[in-house]
This record gives structure tokens, C-alpha cells and sequence, in this order.
């Protein structure tokens, strides 16, 4: 397992980037081995940065992703790092048809105590076992918790990018969206601004 350095990699450090410290664990180990990172959830949307991206491509090619862990927002409290862990096995090349896990895992027990800091609250055992359960494969859970999907290199490795929400909203949940914009032409129309919603780019 491995906590890189964070935000140290640049276009003139471009060995510094998180996803390049990883590719650089993967390629040490023994064909089989797994290995485990935590980084910023940045580093598994390959978007920041032209290298980053071809690392992402380099890392499939010589090794495979198992899935990603997003986690709590404050897991790493007073820094202001949305965390996430990955999870590969190294020197086997990523199969196109493999299946992935990709878990939000925000919720995870834990809240920020008032000078205290972060701190486990009576749900989080379960949640952490919750947790396994599901990555193990012995419960299924529903998409908003894990998606399992195959992945390309351009993706972005997060539960964020491949879930879908299938719920009905309920109408309620109709009524407060239908009644918010109507506030906000409201709202614009008596600033005088009525000609957004008059279909004339000529007037905007």
C-alpha cells in the first residue's frame, strides 16, 4: 500500500504526479501482486495533465485495475484532499472485458467532531463491513453504491463518472424543480432581463 506525495508533480516535474509514483510501484513488484494506493480523486480522471493521461494509458497495458474506492471528503481532515484508493494487480495487462468496481464510499461513519477532529460514529463498523461485503463479492448493492463496469484508459476511474440514476423522481421532487425555475425567471424578469427567456439572441 502506498500514500504518494501529493500535488508535487508539474510539466517540469512530470514524475512527480501521483499516477506516476503508482505506475512506478506496479512496475517494482511481482507479476500477481496487488497493490494499493490512496490519492486525490484528480489523479483517477487523467484530465489534468497530457502525461497523466499517458500514464493512465501506460498502467493498462502492463497492469490491471481491480476498481476504486471513493472516500470520505474528510478523511484526511484539514487538508482539503478528496481522497479516493485504488486498487491493481501488477504485471498482468488489463483485459478489455474485465470487470471493475468503482464504490462510493463517502459515507463511511465517520464525522468531524468539534475539537476533536474526525471520529468514528456508531454506524461505522458496519459500513466498513458493508464495505467488504460488497468488494468480496458476497452482497450486491445498488449503483449508488457500487457500479460494476469495464473501463477504457480515457475514463475517469471514479463511481461518479459510470453512475447512472435510474430513479423515478417522485413528484415532489417535480414540483420543487418546476417551482425553483419559475422563481428564478421570476426573479430576472424583474431585473429586466425577460428577453433570456424570449428565444431572440438578437435581443440578449
Amino acid at each position: 500500500m502506498m500514500n504518494p506525495p501529493y500535488s508535487q508533480g508539474s510539466k517540469k516535474n512530470p514524475n512527480m504526479y501521483e499516477l506516476c509514483f503508482t505506475e512506478h510501484l506496479l512496475d517494482s513488484l511481482s507479476e500477481g501482486a496487488r497493490c494499493i494506493v490512496i490519492v486525490p480523486q484528480s489523479s483517477m480522471t487523467g484530465i489534468k495533465s497530457k502525461e497523466e493521461a499517458a500514464v493512465k494509458v501506460n498502467i493498462l497495458k502492463h497492469h490491471s485495475l481491480e476498481g476504486v474506492i471513493t472516500l470520505n471528503k474528510e478523511t484526511f481532515y484539514g487538508v482539503g484532499v478528496n481522497p479516493c484508493i485504488a486498487i491493481f494487480t501488477a504485471g498482468i495487462p488489463h483485459p478489455k472485458k474485465k470487470i471493475c468496481k468503482f464504490i462510493n464510499f463517502e459515507d463511511d461513519g465517520y464525522k468531524v467532531m468539534p475539537h476533536i477532529g474526525l471520529m468514528a460514529t456508531e454506524p461505522a463498523k458496519d459500513k466498513k463491513q458493508h464495505l467488504l461485503d460488497v468488494w468480496f463479492d458476497r452482497i450486491d448493492a445498488d449503483t449508488r453504491f457500487c457500479v460494476k463496469t469495464t473501463i477504457e484508459a480515457t475514463d475517469e476511474w471514479l463511481h461518479g463518472f459510470y453512475y447512472f440514476n435510474d430513479e423515478i423522481p417522485a413528484d415532489d421532487d417535480f414540483d420543487k424543480t418546476v417551482s425553483d425555475y419559475l422563481s428564478f425567471e421570476f426573479s430576472l424578469v424583474m431585473q429586466g432581463r425577460e428577453c433570456l427567456f424570449s428565444g431572440d439572441d438578437n435581443d440578449a
